[in-house]
């Protein structure tokens, strides 16, 4: 069976709870993957109830995870009233941007998505500037111009290769002073029952990223460690990590 089809099924596995599955990215960049399908979602979170955030959140993760990890990204930077842009790579349902716009009410909110199908939901999130998505870069966005510049539940899926380029952007795109954030499944997220519970389940889905490796590149890059959060991940952990720049 190819690469491919194996990811797909499991993906699959992982996503059969939602009522969801994955579909094929419109685009033939293989850096750029496949990604939960907006119009089923949506209806799905709607049949029960809930908004998409939460039902997310509910059947993916837990509960309120999203304002958990917005609330303790927020205390760890303690941007306060700093804040005038934000860009956010591949916000996908929006779930994250909801709860950051609502807590620092930036006048800019960028966003480089390449899911075409979500876009038309991203766009009534207010201040949005919606950029050019190439799978990779942050190519529209100026050096040292943003206050806070995430990522959610993305790194976790992508290909090595293709975070450490986003890694290298965002540290570019950031200004002195300003905050990277973005969550990571780390060395540190895989004990032993999340690996027994990714092997039984085929969760071939999730890259690992080693922490020591991340904070040394970032630091060469002029960004320190202020902190991390641990999140659920379908059975394990991902790590969310906050990076402040150095204004020197």
């Amino acid at each position: 069976m190819a690469v491919a089809s194996v990811m797909r099924q499991g993906i699959n596995t992982v996503l059969r709870p939602l009522g969801v599955q994955m579909i094929r990215a419109r685009t033939t960049d293989r850096a750029i993957q496949a990604f939960l399908p907006a119009k089923q979602t949506i209806a799905a979170a709607k049949r029960a109830g809930l908004s998409v955030g939460d039902y997310l959140d509910q059947y993916s993760a837990e509960p309120q995870v999203t304002a958990a990890a917005v609330q303790a990204l927020l205390q760890m930077s303690a941007l306060g009233n700093e804040v005038d842009r934000v860009c956010e790579i591949g916000p996908g349902s929006g779930r994250y941007a909801e709860k950051v716009i609502e807590a620092l009410r930036p006048s800019a909110y960028e966003i480089y998505e390449t899911a075409s199908d979500w876009l038309p939901y991203l766009r009534k999130l207010p201040n949005l500037v919606e950029r050019p998505a190439d799978g990779h870069t942050l190519s529209a966005t100026a050096t040292s111009s943003v206050d806070l510049v995430q990522a959610h539940k993305l790194f976790v899926y992508i290909p090595f290769v293709t975070t450490v380029g986003y890694l290298e952007e965002m540290a570019r795109v950031v200004r002195p002073g300003g905050i990277v954030a973005f969550d990571i499944v780390t060395e540190s997220c895989l004990d032993e029952q999340a690996t027994k519970t990714w092997v039984a389940g085929n969760a071939v889905i999730y890259m690992v990223t080693p922490r020591s490796w991340t904070v040394e590149l970032l630091d060469r890059r002029g960004l320190d460690l202020v902190g991390s959060h641990f999140e659920p991940l379908s059975g394990g952990l991902t790590e969310l990590l906050v990076f402040r720049k150095r204004r020197d």
